[in-house]
């Protein structure tokens, strides 16, 4: 759906190119469709994949513990020296009153809709809720962000997350910040939501992304000694064990960094530890993500409330898109690079909100992990005219050598 707005955006903004596109629309049905396809056909390559080790077997039933070593289910019970568990998360429901006699919908449900609302509210401010506002606002429908914090995604640096509500202001996303949805209730058309602090606001549709709880509903750990913090996640060492070291825990059920990139590299170290005797611990630090809004966001390591929270020295260097070759020939008028880094010589993080910025923060990522990675930023070079040249305007800042 994002990269469908992506297209749409580039359709109607190619005149100022030279390039004619007599007629432009985005057809939310149409879109829905390939979403849909894209998903199934994905489920179904990876079902394929399975079906080719002898040795697997895919079994479409609920499970759960009976014993540190055995699992049951249906009416068969499975034993085996190791036992991984990912069953990942689930929608997070706040108290809201009301909220069981409205179809809200979730970040699993929202693509059940068969029309395009004409409004839609999206209470929470984080990151799925900023990706689906924008392909929402885009389609036409009118959007608001009802959000508890003074601005979204209030995890990231301050800096991209004050200008991301500043570029979905100007495209007409309303934000209602520093307040609490407290209420809801419908009609027959609307769904009515109300704050702690008085507002009410009228939508055909509404999606709740307040967050995740566990998904470890019935499966009955505590017959495997596997223990769970108080928000319900799973308790893992640094070797991704639980409290019984013979089973496992990976995934967005552990509760920290809730990323599919990061879930995946945690799978491979789980099987080269119960396979091998040197067993390798995990790490959550400097790990990437980015944000699909528009513009995007990436992101690696901290941010500069983090460092100014924790006492840390540190010093910053920013630039604009708009400052380099290759962002003045596509007309960007949107985007940051910010870098923050100390007297050692050290990359402490780096955020960047602009045009294929998911792509550009990969150059940071290997240079954040080494002790001198600013004496190697200093000497990189960067091919003209690409938006990697940004990088450079953060080199003139710093100095060359």
């Amino acid at each position: 759906m994002i990269y469908a707005v992506k297209l749409y955006k580039q359709a109607i903004n190619a005149e100022k190119f030279g390039v004619i596109i007599k007629r432009a629309s985005l057809n939310f049905n149409k879109v829905l469709e390939y979403t849909e396809k894209l998903v199934h056909d994905a489920i179904q390559g990876n079902e394929r994949q399975l079906s080719q080790f002898d040795n697997i077997d895919l079994i479409r039933k609920k499970g759960h513990c009976v014993s540190e070593s055995s699992v049951e289910v249906g009416n068969e019970v499975y034993t085996a020296p190791n036992i991984l568990v990912s069953t990942g998360t689930k929608p997070w429901i706040p108290p809201i009153e009301g909220i069981n006699n409205v179809d809200y919908l979730t970040h699993e449900t929202i693509f059940n809709l068969k029309k395009l609302p004409k409004s839609i509210a999206f209470v929470g401010g984080g990151f799925i809720s900023l990706e689906f506002a924008n392909v929402f606002n885009m389609f036409g429908s009118k959007v608001f962000i009802i959000d508890t914090n003074s601005r979204p995604i209030f995890q990231a640096d301050e800096t991209i997350s004050i200008t991301i509500k500043k570029y979905y202001e100007e495209d007409g996303i309303t934000f209602i910040s520093n307040s609490r949805t407290s209420k809801v209730s419908k009609s027959s058309e609307s769904i009515f939501l109300e704050t702690n602090k008085g507002e009410t606001i009228e939508v055909q549709k509404m999606m709740l992304s307040t967050g995740f709880t566990a998904n470890t509903e019935g499966l009955n750990l505590e017959a495997a000694g596997v223990e769970t913090d108080k928000r319900g996640n799973i308790i893992v060492n640094d070797y991704l064990q639980t409290t019984k070291p013979n089973i496992y825990a990976i995934g967005d059920i552990l509760g920290k960094t809730q990323f599919t990139h990061m879930a995946l590299r945690e799978s491979k170290i789980v099987i080269h530890n119960i396979f091998e005797e040197n067993k390798i611990p995990v790490s959550f630090e400097n790990i990437p993500y980015a944000v699909f809004t528009d513009p995007l966001i990436g992101s690696v390591g901290k941010t500069e409330q983090e460092l100014k929270e924790t006492g840390v020295n540190y010093k910053v260097v920013q630039t604009e898109f708009p400052r380099s070759s290759r962002g003045n020939l596509m007309k960007l008028k949107r985007g940051i690079v910010k870098l923050l880094y100390n007297d050692k010589e050290q990359i402490l993080g780096c955020h960047i909100i602009g045009e294929h910025s998911d792509i550009l923060i990969h150059e940071i990522v290997p240079l954040i992990h080494l002790p001198n990675g600013l004496s190697i930023f200093r000497k990189l070079v960067h091919a003209h005219p690409t938006l990697p040249e940004l990088f450079r305007n953060l080199q003139e800042q710093l100095g060359f050598f």
